[in-house]
């Protein structure tokens, strides 16, 4: 049995090949650009398609599709009827990554999910299933928890001139950036959030730096006291909460004292779902 395996996030897609049975064998992985059929139009996400396909294969037993964007069934159709027109498979699903994030945190037990990338949302997971979600409001009004709202600080603070000094040399010593084009970049480009949480690089490589530190101290404890409002005691105390993604990996330290600060329950920090998805779908086949 072959299954292809999808984990689309804004920035980028992990895609990953099982070979189940009697002719099972090592996974094969390729990564590509984020797909999202709300944002992305058929045809920039058929033209990605293609190279999935020249790297692992057009013919599949199943199809396990998890993405940012499909918030909805309408949309999950739109992205099952896509991938039906460029795969030879008779078993295909489409659902949120909020929901393969939480089966790749969670397993089978009850918690809260949540996504730390270039966006960022949270749900209860009953166990099976997403119960709740908190809106996701996209880049403009949410994302708090997400690289393009700490890289979104830094651009205001660097051209401000709030950031430090050694700051502001630094980044225009990497980055030479105008604030014309920082404002061609957010109104007249593609895909201004991944644009903005590009930039979360210089935040890793200066984390020692005290404005930094202060930066991301300060943005993570916003996004905790916004993003688990809707949440029950029993639920951030006694089934906890999960984080997933890149920048909830490199925040690890930050969360990790957070929580303990707020006495919530950590469930787990994971910065790839797809890793841990390969597995729940392995125990259920």
């Amino acid at each position: 049995m072959k299954i292809l395996i999808a984990d689309a996030g804004a920035t980028k897609t992990d895609w990953v090949k099982l070979t189940l049975g009697s002719s099972a064998g090592e996974e094969e992985y390729y990564t590509g650009v984020g797909i999202s059929p709300l944002h992305n139009d058929a045809d920039m996400i058929e033209e990605e398609l293609r190279l999935v396909r020249a790297s692992l294969g057009d013919s599949f037993d199943k199809i396990r599709f998890f993405g940012a964007g499909i918030g909805s069934p309408i949309i999950a159709g739109k992205m099952e009827a896509i991938l039906s027109e460029m795969f030879s498979c008779r078993d295909i699903k489409a659902d949120s990554d909020m929901a393969g994030s939480a089966m790749a945190l969670l397993g089978s037990t009850p918690g809260i999910a949540c996504i730390m990338g270039t966006g960022s949302n949270s749900c209860h997971y009953d166990g099976e299933k997403i119960d709740r979600k908190s809106a996701s409001l996209g880049y403009l009004l949410d994302d708090e928890g997400g690289g393009v709202a700490y890289c979104r600080r830094l651009l205001a603070d660097v051209f401000k001139k709030i950031a430090p000094q050694d700051i502001i040399d630094e980044f225009d010593k990497r980055y030479s950036l105008s604030v014309s084009e920082v404002v061609d970049h957010l109104y007249r480009r593609p895909s201004p959030n991944r644009w903005i949480s590009s930039f979360m690089p210089f935040i890793v490589d200066n984390i020692s730096n005290a404005y930094i530190q202060s930066l991301v101290e300060s943005q993570t404890k916003r996004f905790f006291d916004r993003e688990f409002q809707s949440y029950s005691d029993t639920e951030l105390k006694s089934e906890g909460i999960g984080f997933i993604g890149s920048v909830a990996e490199f925040l690890k330290p930050t969360i990790e004292n957070e929580m303990q600060r707020r006495g919530w329950k950590l469930r787990a920090i994971v910065k790839r779902p797809v890793d841990s998805l390969i597995k729940k779908i392995k125990e259920n086949e």
